[in-house]
């Protein structure tokens, strides 16, 4: 039987993988490779068919947690007989509940906005509480919080008495205090304090905030690139409207620092910043937390509080200090634009201007990074 001690001093194979099933939990096996990843399964017949689920990773998700969340799985499945409750998304519980209580279209695009970029394809059984709260500790506003976390818990209760879910990860929760809309800007100093803590948090983190600062775009979009929204050749990055919160195409040309960050990037899977082989990076809280206790070690703690989009907005600020028009400003951050012709050819008509406007602010990074090293460096160490 698989115990704490044995788990943690099981050695990765030489070459493939090697599986250690459990006496305790019928079908739970800790999966271990050869480059030292070791993953929890449950291996299930389902009718038919047998099904190999992921549970977890060690040492994240511990023995226990392993055990509790495959038995989990195994009364979803001989309740149902199909593993259907197990790969419904967070969008489908979503609009099941907007259809069975009739909610207005505000609501869904509330969702659309600051939601279903993070979770719409997301399993509804793996959505945790801790999740829960980072995406509701990172929006911003006086009422947009608590609005969004009210949603989240009638969506996940609903949830619940379909019998899709057992417990509501939205449970427990408290409304977060109210908060007026924030003006924090990074000073350079502060930006350079951040940059070398982000050397410290490996991958996918540390990457992800550097090229976070270095483009100015939202973090759920940065942390969502994908690889075949890349041209590394050209040097840009083509979201979709479905790809940007704000619903529209954009194009993102990177600073050769960004471009450098990302060719470094292991091709583990769909996204450039993975947390598995087919997931985006998530835990932004956790990062931002560690981002601190880094710099707070180094004797380089901010003092006053910060949170990733206050980076995006401070990189518009200081582009602004640096010359560049708010109206190129305006579309490096992919704001709305007035009339016909802006919104049909917006996508590529301001390319050049932005691309000399993310350029200048990654030499201004480079700069409070590295002190004044000439007018043609490129790339910033760190």
């Amino acid at each position: 039987m698989l115990t704490d001690t044995k788990v943690a001093s099981i050695k990765p194979p030489v070459t493939g993988q090697e599986e250690y099933p459990d006496a305790k939990v019928t079908g739970l096996r800790l999966r271990v490779g050869a480059g030292g990843a070791k993953t929890w399964t449950l291996r299930r017949r389902v009718g038919a068919k047998v099904i190999n689920r992921k549970l977890g990773t060690y040492p994240a998700t511990s023995l226990a947690g392993a055990r509790s969340a495959a038995l989990a799985m195994i009364e979803a499945l001989e309740a149902t007989g199909t593993t259907a409750p197990l790969d419904r998304t967070f969008r489908q519980a979503a609009e099941r509940w907007i259809e069975d209580k009739k909610r207005p279209t505000l609501i869904e695009r509330q969702l659309e906005l600051h939601v279903y970029p993070d979770w719409a394809d997301r399993k509804l059984i793996d959505i945790k509480r801790a999740e829960v709260r980072d995406l509701i500790r990172g929006l911003e506003g006086e009422v947009l919080p608590n609005r969004v976390l009210a949603t989240l818990k009638s969506i996940f209760s609903h949830a619940v008495k379909q019998d899709w879910l057992e417990h509501s990860p939205a449970d427990h929760i408290d409304k977060p205090k109210a908060e007026a809309a924030r003006e924090r800007v990074l000073s350079m100093d502060e930006i350079a304090r951040v940059w070398r803590a982000a050397g410290l948090l490996g991958y996918p983190a540390g990457p992800w905030v550097r090229v976070l600062m270095l483009t100015g775009q939202r973090r759920s979009e940065v942390a969502g690139m994908r690889w075949a929204d890349l041209d590394l050749e050209a040097g840009t990055w083509s979201l979709t409207s479905g790809q940007t919160k704000a619903k529209r195409a954009s194009l993102v040309p990177l600073p050769a620092a960004a471009l450098a960050i990302i060719r470094d990037m292991p091709r583990v899977g769909e996204y450039v910043f993975a947390t598995t082989a087919n997931t985006p990076m998530r835990g932004f809280a956790r990062d931002k937390a560690q981002l601190d206790q880094w710099m707070a070690s180094k004797g380089e703690g901010l003092a006053e509080a910060w949170r990733f989009h206050d980076l995006r907005r401070s990189a518009a600020t200081h582009m602004v200090r640096l010359g560049i028009p708010e109206l190129v400003v305006s579309r490096v951050l992919n704001h709305a634009v007035q009339g016909v012709t802006g919104k049909v050819y917006a996508l590529h008509s301001y390319a050049a201007e932005k691309r000399h406007a993310l350029d200048t602010w990654a030499a201004e990074i480079d700069r409070a990074v590295n002190g004044e090293r000439g007018d043609n460096v490129v790339a910033i160490n760190g």
